[in-house]
Order: C-alpha cells, then structure tokens, then sequence
C-alpha cells in the first residue's frame, strides 16, 4: 500500500586593518544601522485550556505616523484561542506569505483559521512531521480549519498550505503562524521620558530615539548637513589594471546630490536625503550614549517609523557603559525601514553590528530592509550584480564578539537573512526573517565565518539556503581587482572606462574606510562551535537545506550541531558540504531530531564530501584576496591537500519523499546514521535512502526497533507500494492498497488461481513493488521478507501446511487488456496479467498455518494477534533478471499453493507503520527484500 509522506507524526520528537584614508562624508557631515498531510474531515479540535494571547501593535504606527503599511490579508481570518488574530500580506514582490503573528503563554494553543472565499480541499502544515492528517480537522463547509500548534515540534512557528503543498504554488499565498511567548516585563526599559523633552534620560539610563531624532533634525536638517562626496585621488592611480594602466593622479569624478527618485544612481553621485531620514540622528544617539558612559547603556524605539540607512553599531564597545552593555530595544510596533539606498556601491544592511562588542537587540519590533524596492532597478532601485555592488545584509554581525539578538524580525532583507562574519559568541534567540520572494542570496542563516554562534528558535522565509557556513567573503565580487569589475568597466580594452573604474573604487575604499577593513577581510579567521537548533526555514527557489563548507579560503571550520532543524520547500540539495576542501580533520557535523523536505530535489537528499583533493594558495591570493596565510608566517604559497571530515552524524532525521537518486558521502573518517525516515518509514533497508559512498572508514547505519534494539539497516528494499485484489464478485473491482494486510486465497484456476475469470471463486493474489535504485551491481542473494499475521477458517486445522508462490510480473500488460495497472489502483479486473508455471515461480519452504485467526473484514482484523513468523522466498533470478534489464523497480505477484480455505494474511506497509496500523504490528514487519551482494 502506497503511503503518503508525512501521515505518520514522529514517534521521537525531540586581522591587519586598513587604515582610515577619508571620513565616511555622511558620518563627517553628521559629525557623529514534509510531505503532506491530507484532508481530514472530523470532529473539532480538543478544546484549549485557558491561554493568554497577546495580539501586536499595529507595525510603524506613532510617533506621527498614524497608518500601518501592513496590509490585512483578504485570504485568511486567524483566531488563537478565541482572540482574533490579523494576518498580513507579504506581497512586495509576488505574493507568497500572509503572516499572522502574536504572543502568548501557551505553546500549543489552537488555531482557527477561517478562508471566507476559498473551498478547503487540502491542508499540508509543516513541518509534516508534527502534522499529521489527523491533527488537522476541517468544517463540514470546507471553509475553516482547526489545529493545535505541536508542543512535541519544539518550535514557535508553523506554515499553513491550503490546496497546495510544499511543491508548487497552487496554494499561495501560504500562512505562516507565529507564536512568540510573552514578553519578560522586566526586559522591558524604564520609558520614561527625559524631563528636558531631549530624549536623553541619565536617571534611567535609557535614550529615547524617537524624541531626540525629532529634536536633532529640528536643529540638524538632512538639507544642509548633507553634502556630496569630494573627489579624491584613486587608492588605485599609477597602477595597472589586467592591462590598463590608470593614471597616476587620477581622481574620482566630485559627487553629486541626485534625486532620491533616481534610478542606477553610481558613487558619487547620492541620493538626496528625505527631511524624516534618520541616518544622521541615529549616529549621533550613538555617539551620545558613548559620551555618557556611566550614565547611558540603553537605545529605545517606541512604536513609530524610522527611515535611515539602517541600523549600524561600528565601534562601540559595550563593556563599557554602565552594566557592561549597550541595550537596543524596539517597542512592538516599532519600524525600522531602510530607504532606497544612497547609491548602487553603498553599504546599508538592515542591522550591522561591525566592530563592536557586548550588545544586546531586544524588543518585538520589525526590522525592513526594503530589500524588493531597492533592487527594483526599473523604477526604484539600482542594479545588484555582485560586480556593482557591494553585499548587502539583513542583520550582519561581523567582527564583533558577545552580541545578543533576542526575539528580533527582519523583513524583506536585501540579501541574507541573518549573517556573521569574523565573530565569537553570538546568540540569536527566536529569531525571525520574512523575506518570501526571488531576491538574490536570501539565505535563512548563513554563519560564513565565526566561533560560539548559536541560534535558538529560528524562523526563516527566504530563497537560497537554510543554513549555510563556510561561503567566506562574499563581497569579494565587488572589489578593485576582481575580473568582474573590470570586465564592467573594460578594461584591458581600447574603450576602458577609467573613470567609471575609479568612481567605483572610490565607492569600495569608502565602505572599506568606514568599516576598517575591505571585502576580503571580512571573514579571516577558522570557524568552529556552531550550533542551531529549533529552526523552521521556508524557500522559495534555488538553495539547500543545510550547505557547509562552500569556500573557506584555506581557513578551517569545526563544530557543527544542528537540533530540531526543519527546512521546507528548498530546490537544490539537502544536507551538501564539499568545494573547497577543508584543511583540518576535526571537522564535525551533527544533524538530529530534524526534517527537510526533498519533494523538490532531483538529487539524494544529502550530498557530503571533504572537498577537492587539494589546495594550492598562492603569495598573491594570501596579500590581495583574502586567503588564509601560510602556515609558517612566511607569506609564500603553500599547498594543503585535503582531510577527511572526522565525524558526520545523522540522527533521527526525516526525509519527506523517496527518491530514486543516491545520496553521497566521501571523505569522512566517522559516518553514523541513525534512525531516519524517508516518507514516513523508519530506514530498515538500504534501498530506502540509497547512499554512494567512498573514502569513508567507518560506516553505521542504524535503526531501533520495535523493542527498543539497535539494529543494522539491511542491505535491500522496503516495498515502495503493495496492495492484494480479489476474485469475488464484491471485490472485483477494488483497489486494496491501504489495507493493513495483504491476502492470498488459490482457488485452483491455475497455479496461483491467476487464471480465475468468473463464477462464484473467492480467489485472492497479492502484488508487491520494490525499488532496485539503490543496487550497483546483480546481487549473488536476494530473499523476500513477508510477516504472516494468519488464517481465516476456525474449520482449518493449525496443522495444515501451505507455501507461498512468488512470480514477476509486469504492470503494463493488464487483465483489462489495457497498458497500466500500477499497484495504486490495481484491481481483479486490471491488474497485471501473467500465468504461473512450476518453473516460473518462486517457493517458500512449508509452513503451518499455525493458530492465529483473522476473520474476514477490512478493518475488523487491526487489534487482532500476528502470529509474526517471517515467511521468506528466495528471489534471487528474479532480481538478477531486473538488474540485468536495468529495470528501476521490481513487481512480484504473491500466493499461495494450496488449500480452497487457505486464506492467508501478510502484513502490509500500511499493517507496519502509520498512526492506524495494526495494533500489534511493527515497523521491522513491512514487506522487504534483502540481499547480499
């Protein structure tokens, strides 16, 4: 019997810096940024205990401004346990998400969600492995859907997808459920405004940005203190350029004030600043707050918009400001929105914490990076090749050590969602990142560099991968010497455009300046400790789940525990590390008590190596691009070859569908997988996760079984589809494959009772599929594997014996005389037609039929005893024959040899696994096929 990912819920839920050349002209002007879950019609949902639910301010709304951009979903209508609940749409660049998000004292409240427009036909929630059919229950109207957030997931979040599922779009807009806990008042800032009205309160140590940025444009306008970049003379005159000399006075072009409706606008020329742009007033908060050390330790925004270049700490160390940390706290309904940024080349993430230590980010305000408006080059924004601009962030913490983020959103970010760089002892604590459309390098969380990073509660909406590290210095697209630059601007040909050139290397030595190092130095130190766990991670397009190791530059990394890690809908690959190869053996992956849905992949679901065989970095790459150096401190080049990934551990991990296609693992000196699952089953046979493997000392592949035993995944198949047809006239014409148990009744009409065509027989066969993916080779033994639950005739003595008679058949040459009678709708009428001969078929050795009886009746035998012997054929010409003819799935015909009263009963897929199997069945009794090689 076919069964469909995710109805089963899990049953085990558990450096050398540059030097400053010119003073960023803004900051010198301002003088101080699984499977799906199908259908259920049923009862409501057990009624929720007393719960607390706290529904949001409205987003940017205060302070003035009295209207949200949030726009109310016209789809959805959300109720959390009797409090109403708006959703909001995400639709700046299609229309993917609506969001409902709220706080409350419960992590399973129920959620009511009311679609006035649209008839429900299906319900998918994810992570399916917490959501099956049976949690789901829907209104007899077909227009309401009731569920109880999973307490065993572990998570804050769910994703709801109504008529359509994790593979297409049919269902968009989807909804994402949001569940923060409530608030600690006591993480909350003393609010009390400065008695002066200036915002600066030294009593309570808290700096109120929305009445001193009010107080500071009054006597600072953007419209004089903003002034275009002078021209300077290029970090890049008498240098030659892939054949291109530039002079060696040449200057930048002097800049210009353009307006802030401009499009593709290049440094330096900038966008005029509008008069509410914050940007200078947000520096100068900072800047005060440093000046008043052992008074102020505390930036607050109260509910209100803010518009600035966003959110960028630089240089302040917290450690030293009263308690040791500066706090930066956003009300509820608290906005902070990047502009369109100053111009194409420009470094304006949404948060960037660069250079800065002990700080802290709380607080349930949203910040937006504009991400959509400012890669619209058409009529907003600039263009965003990565050889025109530098990388853009959502929250980039780089170079900065003890940073705490907790309970922060970020919206419509520019490119990753949640990036470090070059840091140590980072926490994100329930994070959240709604980026839910086609921008470039949405990552969900991408640690490319760091040590101590641990992310807690992580909910992600993006389009490139889940989680990546290792992807060092991804800005080196945009810098003086990369080929795409001069590819961009010529040179090395007669129509060089040297200024071109250096006006955009004037752009890249400004961000350089400011930050206190260039692109290259981003990331320049070995990564280890990583650690993420409690993670649901949505995307839209291309991207992996899990991608470690990309590009490290020689450096090394360690340390990787991913726990509770749900990654949905992702395009290219599953769990993928290679690239380049890692220097250092003590590599260590853990992926545990986590899910990807790989309904998407037209690969295995896990693609791990150690690299290339080895790596060359040259004195020239070690001085201008970023490579790790020499070992021995001399500069020059050096080679490493590759090591082995010391350990790589998969751990209670699901896999929503069964895929054809291997995986790969090379290169590891330890390799364990434990307890997974691919579409609902527990891993028992090789087949069911296929795996190529190379280079690997040790390999365990493991299983618990249903008494508590760890035993050895098998080398062969489980049956990817099985189901039995009868010859009596009531059953002729149906298809069985969800019953729990496979029958076989030879009523004498050939060997098998194969020929039976009319009268009054009662003739039933049992037909079985396995998948050959996973075989490299003809097998020297192969046996099929069926579970005996019993017979049906009390009159039949325990002592009468019986065989099984096996056949291959073919499922494109049909009774019916048509070409497809596959296992899903097979019946007596269609189903494959062959005749059985002495010769032909397979035996098993006598066995008798024993004590246990099972009565007729589809379901009125699921609490009855198994007797649970292991009744096997040997198939081995069988499979041979399969293999020999490259066939990718093999179709056995199943019965048994005598006795009219003989009806026999097999446990079925369905009899072993699933949340209505048979009561006394376990997974080990599936339907399988071992062999040996």
């Amino acid at each position: 019997m076919n069964r469909q990912a995710g109805g089963d819920a899990d049953p085990n839920p558990v450096p050398a810096r540059r030097g400053s050349r010119v003073q960023r002209f803004v900051a010198a002007v301002a003088g101080a940024t699984l499977a799906a879950a199908t259908l259920t019609l049923t009862a409501a949902v057990p009624a929720h205990a007393a719960t607390t639910v706290h529904t949001y301010a409205p987003t940017g709304v205060g302070g003035g401004t009295t209207t949200s951009p949030d726009v109310a979903s016209t789809k959805y209508q959300v109720d959390v346990a009797g409090a109403p609940v708006q959703a909001v749409q995400y639709a700046a660049s299609g229309h993917n998400f609506d969001i409902a998000r709220f706080a409350s004292d419960s992590r399973s409240p129920t959620i009511t969600v009311t679609l006035p427009s649209t008839m429900i036909n299906t319900v998918n929630i994810y992570p399916a492995r917490y959501y099956p059919s049976s949690s789901i229950s829907v209104s007899a109207d077909k227009h309401t859907l009731t569920f109880r957030m999973s307490a065993a997931a572990g998570l804050n979040q769910a994703i709801v997808m109504v008529n359509g599922d994790s593979t297409n779009a049919t269902g968009q807009p989807y909804l994402a459920v949001v569940n923060d806990p409530l608030e600690d008042p006591e993480g909350r800032p003393n609010t009390t405004s400065a008695p002066d009205g200036s915002g600066v309160n030294l009593q309570t140590g808290v700096l109120n940005f929305q009445e001193f940025a009010a107080r500071y444009l009054a006597a600072h306008p953007n419209s004089a203190a903003q002034k275009a970049p002078a021209a300077t003379k290029s970090s890049m005159a008498g240098k030659t350029v892939n054949g291109t000399a530039i002079p060696a006075g040449q200057q930048t072009s002097a800049g210009s004030l353009v307006s802030a409706s401009s499009v593709n606008v290049r440094y330096p020329k900038v966008r005029a600043m509008a008069a509410d742009d914050v940007t200078y007033a947000l520096q100068a908060a900072l800047d005060t707050i440093k000046a008043n050390p052992t008074a102020l330790n505390t930036l607050y925004f109260p509910n209100g918009t803010y518009v600035s270049s966003g959110l960028l700490v630089n240089g302040l160390d917290g450690s030293k400001l009263k308690g040791g940390k500066l706090k930066i706290y956003t009300g509820e309904g608290a906005l902070l929105k990047n502009r369109i940024q100053a111009y194409m080349e420009a470094y304006e993430p949404a948060v960037g914490i660069i250079n800065s230590r002990n700080i802290e980010i709380d607080g349930r305000g949203v910040f937006d990076g504009n991400g959509v408006a400012n890669y619209n080059a058409r009529s907003t924004g600039d263009l965003h090749d990565a050889y025109r601009s530098q990388h853009q962030g959502g929250v980039t913490v780089m170079h900065s050590s003890d940073i705490t983020f907790n309970d922060t959103y970020v919206r419509d970010a520019k490119q990753w969602n949640y990036e470090t760089h070059t840091a140590q002892r980072v926490q994100f604590n329930n994070i959240k990142a709604f980026t839910p459309y086609g921008q470039p390098w949405i990552d969900g969380t991408n640690f490319a560099s760091g040590q101590d990073i641990t992310a807690n509660g992580v909910f992600t909406l993006g389009n490139d991968d889940a989680f990546a590290s290792g992807h060092y210095n991804p800005s080196d697209g945009f810098t003086p010497l990369a080929s795409g630059v001069w590819n961009n601007f010529q040179l090395g040909t007669s129509t060089a455009d040297i200024q071109g050139y250096v006006n955009a290397v004037g752009a890249y030595d400004t961000v350089a300046d400011d930050l206190g190092f260039d692109s290259y130095q981003w990331d320049d130190e070995d990564t280890k400790n990583i650690s993420v766990s409690n993670t649901l991670n949505w995307s839209v397009g291309a991207g992996n789940a899990i991608r470690i190791g990309w590009n490290v530059r020689g450096y090394g990394a360690t340390s990787y525990t991913l726990n509770n890690f749900n990654s949905l809908s992702p395009q290219a690959g599953g769990i993928t590390m290679g690239g380049a190869p890692n220097p250092y053996s003590g590599l260590s992956v853990v992926v545990k008590n986590s899910s990807i849905d790989n309904s998407r992949f037209t690969q295995g679901p896990i693609a791990v190596s150690n690299g290339n065989a080895s790596n060359t970095i040259t004195a020239d790459q070690q001085a201008n691009y970023g490579y790790a150096p020499n070992p021995d401190g001399s500069g020059t080049t050096y080679t490493y070859t590759r090591a082995p990934i010391g350990t790589f551990t998969l751990d209670n991990v699901w896999f929503s569908q069964q895929k054809t296609n291997s995986s790969t693992l090379s290169g590891i000196t330890n390799a364990t997988l434990n307890n997974l699952r691919v579409a609902g089953q527990l891993v028992q046979y090789t087949g069911q996760l296929p795996l190529t493997t190379s280079g690997i000392g040790t390999l365990t592949s493991t299983y618990t079984a249903a008494n508590g035993q760890t035993r050895n995944v098998k080398a062969g198949a489980l049956t990817s589809g099985d189901t039995w047809v009868g010859a009596w006239s009531g059953d002729q014409t149906k298809n069985n494959s969800p019953d729990l148990t496979l029958i076989t009744r030879n009523t004498g009409t050939g060997l098998m009772g194969e020929q039976y065509t009319t009268g009054s027989g009662d003739g039933k066969l049992s037909y079985i599929q396995f998948p050959l993916g996973s075989l490299t080779r003809a097998p020297s033994q192969a046996t099929l594997h069926l579970t005996y639950v019993g017979h049906r005739y009390t009159s039949v003595p325990s002592t009468d014996t019986d065989q099984l008679l096996v056949q291959p058949v073919s499922d494109t040459t049909c009774t019916g005389g048509g070409t497809s009678c596959p296992v899903t709708t097979m019946t007596w009428r269609n189903r494959p037609s062959f005749t059985a001969t002495t010769s032909s078929v397979a035996k098993s050795a006598t066995f008798t039929l024993g004590s246990t009886i099972v009565p007729e009746g589809g379901g009125t035998h699921q609490g009855n005893a198994i007797d649970g012997r292991d009744i096997t054929v040997d198939i081995t010409s069988f499979v041979q024959n399969a293999y020999a003819a490259n066939q990718s799935t093999l179709l056995l015909a199943v019965g048994n040899a005598g006795g009219t009263n003989h009806e026999l009963r097999f446990v079925s897929s369905e009899g072993a696994t699933g949340s209505g199997k048979l009561t006394n069945g376990t997974v080990e009794m599936a339907p399988g096929v071992t062999v040996t090689p």
